[in-house]
């Protein structure tokens, strides 16, 4: 019983009681029905024995006489036995002779015998004695004598026995339901005694736990357990009222103690918290305030310095400079101490090149540590990945701090920072930095304290170090925020050693940028070719560091080693040419080395004075892969030899005739691929433009759905989407695809970057919390675009980019230039097909001097093609031209019908569109509308349209009049 455990005391006595008196009486009628179906098969089975024999002895002389006549004479007798429903006799061969029926077995029992031995005669008897059957057969032997002449069978009927044993079981079953009746009217009147006391206890626990009242009893006149249960309830009550007096009189006592405490406390917190606020606020403003006339001081300097001064004056301003950098270090580290304690100091994750920033802080510090005698060496180990995810900015200033220190307190010998790489997997790598200097060293006391805040080695008011101890904590603060630890250790000899380690991120790092998949370059052969044997022996030290096979020669002798080499089977795979070579130059060797099939493969780098001594169409046609300037760092050269590297180590990379097609810009990497999630196709072309001078493969999509369709059938490394899209908007694509994410057991790795013309607070965090990895409003710019896309995939390194190359072109609010040809549009009252030639002076826009266009924007557009600008600006002002004549009528449509949503989302579209081509009032009142449709209320619309009508008209005949201006 699944609630007996629920029940009432009342319903579990009843249930016991109940439980024990049917259990008895049915045992009682089981064993009652085995004992009379027992007996009566028994007494059945004793009297077909006894029939049988008697048959058997009357038959004896017939089977002898084989008289069939007289046998079944004799079975005749039988009639007056009602119960007996059939007889057979056998003869010796056990073939039947005679057979009895009475009219219901007509044709029953008449097989015959396999043989008439007894164990065969044994088995048929027991086969007929089954328990549950109808019918029981007996089969007796006959004798003449000692002889055996034959068999006698008889079955019985058992219907009458079965009705009869069916009889007295329902007497009994009706004794035992009077039996159950009468208990369960006994149980009822002895389970009062019992259950009234408990049901009390119950009642007066409930009180005493709803009214606290502890001076409750209960009365009752119990001798028995019940009545000790209650009187032990009642004791209960009494220790308990007189331990809640005690309880409560302390309890006063306490409250009014701490009462007084809380007060004091309070106030000292508050005190506390004022003066925390008041000494960061203080140090915040103080170190802003202070800053401000520092950059003027250090800047006049500057200014100072160019002109002509005496000696005494040069040496003077110099010392005001050098004491006003210091003094601004120190306000640097009061502002950062100051942010730490207001919790404000964060960590940026972004990507960039860990090398350039080793090689900068190198170039910094260097002529600082020459300037005091010091050597100041950079040990950076070959497995370190040049691009990784993290806070750049945050890294300088933890290394400056250390190197800063560490130039301080060495006055001779040497400083080496060392890189190296302590733990890695598949998401991110673990950086130690190390310090080392042979300075003063630190004593073991001093390190205790060394982390703190305004705390020295030395803090002795005599210390012959200044400083205001604040940038080792702030460098330990900065790196517990970068999930690192940091510390100080004694070197072997003399001096001291700080590390600290660092984790960056590698998932959002591009898998195919120059060296993020190779160590070393073990193995590859490489011909540096100079004139100067300083700088020749210096690359050839530094290619030997990175395991490469180095060999060097002047210029004469380059081609001639190129070919030979080639010839022998042992081709160079790359070769490093100086640009200035006796008698000839580093770009024409090149030429000769491109111009040669057997050395053509080899995989050219040029190094030049300057960034432009050659153009990129001349490198390209000399078969140059990567221009640097002279002197190369180490991460650029590295990197361009690890294209190569990673070329010759994968089978399936470019052939030698592809990459003499494309050998600038990326020859071993993947081309980017980005979808484009957008309906409008104005704002189509201009990111496309946009995406594709950025170097990216780009495939669009009209609405959410193909963007979902293209993303399970495609491989995209980002993807661009509008929020606001037909069949389904960027919101449900983005759950889409985290949802089949999910289902193929992957972490969320497709950068979802949303594209909206909302900038409203809170539409960056919608995005986010939709499963969207990025925002970006429009109207946006390629500098702004190339920023968001970069934060998730690599863009183009630095050190994989030709010097020479022309930067990125920042573009403005996209805003393309009008088209003289477009299609018709639908019935609006606005057609989109050419327009006739309308004077300007008669438009009322033209009229005013107020042009509606910016062409600013028109320019930007423009400037997104090199090759084809003007091509670009007509396809863009074609598709605006010809597309917001169809959104207006949407527009009126939907104005008509009241239906606030399709108002909101087309008002949204063009307000975009109009935007990108430079129509900012346009865009102002498709706003306005946009706001009408979001707020539900469209009724006010309709002198809206009319107005975006006008504007229309105005924009168009802007576009044209440009157009035909250019044409």
């Amino acid at each position: 019983m699944p609630n007996f455990e629920r029940s009432s005391l009342n319903r579990k006595l009843t249930i016991i009681s109940l439980l024990s008196t049917a259990t008895a009486l049915l045992f009682v009628f089981g064993a009652f029905a085995v004992t009379s179906i027992h007996n009566h098969r028994r007494a059945e089975a004793a009297q077909l024995t006894a029939f049988a024999r008697v048959i058997g002895a009357a038959c004896a002389g017939d089977l002898m006489l084989v008289d069939r006549k007289q046998a079944g004479a004799t079975l005749s007798a039988l009639e007056a036995r009602q119960s007996v429903s059939a007889a057979v006799l056998y003869d010796r061969f056990g073939q039947p002779i005679a057979t009895y029926h009475t009219p219901g077995r007509q044709g029953a029992a008449l097989a015959p015998l396999d043989d008439i031995e007894a164990g065969t005669l044994d088995r048929i008897n027991r086969d007929g004695r089954a328990l549950l059957a109808r019918h029981m057969r007996v089969v007796q032997a006959v004798r003449h004598g000692e002889l055996v002449v034959g068999a006698v069978m008889i079955e019985a009927d058992l219907l009458p026995m079965w009705l009869d044993i069916a009889t007295s079981l329902g007497v009994i079953g009706l004794a035992m339901g009077a039996a159950l009746l009468v208990s369960l009217v006994l149980a009822g009147r002895l389970k009062h005694s019992i259950a009234e006391p408990i049901t009390k206890l119950i009642q007066a626990a409930h009180k005493v736990s709803a009214s606290q009242n502890y001076g409750l009893r209960i009365p009752h006149t119990r001798s028995d357990e019940l009545g000790v249960l209650i009187d032990s309830f009642n004791g209960m009550l009494a220790q308990i009222e007189e331990r809640g007096a005690a309880l409560l009189h302390h309890r006063d006592e306490l409250e009014r103690q701490v009462g007084v405490r809380t007060e004091q406390l309070e106030k000292a917190k508050n005190a506390a918290e004022a003066a925390s606020r008041a000494k960061s606020g203080f140090l915040a403003t103080m170190s802003h305030e202070i800053r401000t006339p520092m950059n003027g001081v250090l800047g006049m300097t500057d200014m100072l310095l160019a002109t002509s001064l005496t000696d005494a004056q040069r040496n003077y301003t110099q010392l005001v400079k050098r004491s006003g950098e210091h003094l601004l270090v120190i306000i640097n580290d009061i502002l950062d101490f100051s942010k730490i304690e207001a919790g404000k100091l964060t960590i940026e994750y972004i990507n960039f090149n860990l090398w350039d920033l080793l090689d900068e802080i190198h170039k910094v510090y260097t002529p600082q540590a020459a300037a005091k005698g010091l050597a100041c060496d950079f040990d950076i180990a070959n497995d370190i990945p040049v691009a990784i995810c993290g806070d750049p900015n945050r890294l300088r200033q933890i290394l400056a701090n250390l190197l800063g220190n560490a130039l301080k307190f060495t006055d001779d010998g040497r400083i080496l920072a060392r890189v190296r790489v302590a733990g890695e997997d598949p998401q991110q790598v673990v950086l130690r930095f190390e310090v080392h200097d042979t300075g003063i060293g630190i004593s073991r006391e001093a390190r205790a304290r060394l982390f703190n805040a305004f705390s020295q080695a030395d803090d002795s008011t005599t210390r012959k170090y200044g400083g205001t101890g604040l940038g080792l904590a702030i460098s330990k603060q900065i790196v517990e925020l970068m999930n690192g630890a940091i510390g100080v250790e004694n070197a072997q000899q003399r001096g001291s050693v700080f590390w600290f380690t660092v984790s960056f991120d590698k998932h959002r790092v591009d898998p195919d940028a120059p060296g993020h998949h190779l160590n070393t370059l073990d193995g590859l052969r490489v011909l540096v070719v100079d004139e100067q044997d300083a700088s020749r022996k210096a690359l050839v030290q530094q290619l030997t560091a990175w395991h490469a096979q180095c060999d060097d020669v002047g210029g004469a002798l380059a081609f001639e080693w190129l070919v030979n080499a080639a010839r022998a089977g042992r081709p160079y795979d790359a070769a490093v040419l100086d640009m200035e070579l006796r008698g000839t130059s580093g770009l024409a060797l090149a030429a000769a080395v491109r111009a040669e099939p057997l050395a053509r493969d080899t995989h050219l780098v040029l190094l030049s004075p300057e960034r432009l001594a050659a153009d990129p169409v001349q490198r390209r046609e000399a078969g140059v892969a990567y221009q640097l300037v002279k002197p190369a760092r180490a991460a650029d050269l590295y990197a361009c030899l690890a294209v190569r590297a990673a070329r010759l180590q994968r089978p399936t990379a470019p052939s030698a005739a592809a990459s003499d097609q494309e050998p600038a810009l990326h020859p071993a990497r993947r081309a980017r691929r980005v979808l484009l999630a957008e309906d409008n196709p104005v704002n189509v072309e201009v990111a496309r433009a946009m995406l594709e001078s950025l170097g990216l493969e780009t495939g669009c999509a009209k609405n959410g759905q193909e963007a979902l369709r293209a993303v399970h059938e495609g491989r995209w490394d980002a993807v661009l989407m509008d929020c606001q899209m037909p069949v389904m908007d960027g919101f449900a694509a983005t759950g889409e695809i985290r949802r089949h994410e999910r289902e193929m057991g992957r972490q969320r790795g497709l950068p979802v970057i949303a594209i909206t013309a909302n900038a409203l607070q809170g539409d960056r965090e919608a995005c986010l919390a939709a499963g969207m990895d990025d925002y970006l409003s429009k109207p946006f710019t390629q500098q702004q675009l190339a920023t968001v896309i970069g934060r998730w995939i690599t863009m183009p390194l630095l050190s994989a980019r030709e010097h020479g190359d022309e930067p990125v072109v920042e573009i403005a609010p996209a805003t393309p230039l009008p088209l003289p040809s477009a299609r018709p549009g639908p019935a609006t009252g606005l057609t989109a097909a050419a327009p006739t030639r309308t004077d300007p002076r008669t438009d009322p826009r033209t009229t005013s001097g107020a042009d509606p266009i910016n062409r600013a924007a028109l320019e930007n557009i423009r400037a997104l093609s090199r090759d084809d600008g003007d091509a670009l600006v007509q396809k863009v002002i074609a598709a605006y031209v010809g597309d917001t004549p169809r959104q207006l009528h949407a527009l009126r449509q939907a104005l008509g019908e009241g239906d606030a949503e399709s108002v909101r989302r087309v008002a949204h579209g063009l307000k975009s569109a109009s935007a990108n081509i430079g129509a900012t009032q346009l865009s102002s009142l498709c706003r306005e509308l946009e706001q009408l449709g979001r707020s539900g209320n469209v009724d006010s619309g309709g002198p809206l349209l009319a107005d975006l009508a006008r504007e229309f008209r105005a924009v168009r005949l802007s576009l044209h009049a440009a157009l035909e201006k250019e044409s």
